[in-house]
């Protein structure tokens, strides 16, 4: 059998992380954002990232108390509420800060 040398195993230690990088990148946001910092469904200019703009302002808004933001939470967690969102963001930005209106008034 051949020896295999540095190079063999430099080689193969790239692409495992060339394909694990690309893997998380596409496939495992939640992951890819954790370990890496960036993702494919939070690039600029994204849905995912301008509806998470958006609920930044209204979390930085100083009129929620602690149950508010809680209230809030549990209301952006429910699917109905983040599909109104998501369909506000590809009608535009004005249409999704509205709908984050709307969603914040019922938290408060």
């Amino acid at each position: 059998m051949a020896k295999k040398g540095f190079f063999h195993a430099f080689l193969s230690s790239i692409t495992v992380a060339i394909l694990s990088f690309f893997i998380m990148y596409f496939f495992i946001p939640s992951m890819s954002m954790q370990f890496l910092g960036v993702s494919f469904a939070l690039r600029k200019g994204s849905v995912n990232a301008q509806v998470l703009s958006a609920l930044e302002a209204v979390k930085a808004n100083p009129e929620f108390s602690q149950e508010s933001f809680e209230r809030l939470q549990s209301l952006l967690s429910s699917p109905e509420v983040q599909q109104k969102l998501k369909d506000a963001a590809k009608q535009g930005q004005q249409a999704l800060e509205d709908a984050v209106k709307n969603v914040s008034e019922l938290a408060k």
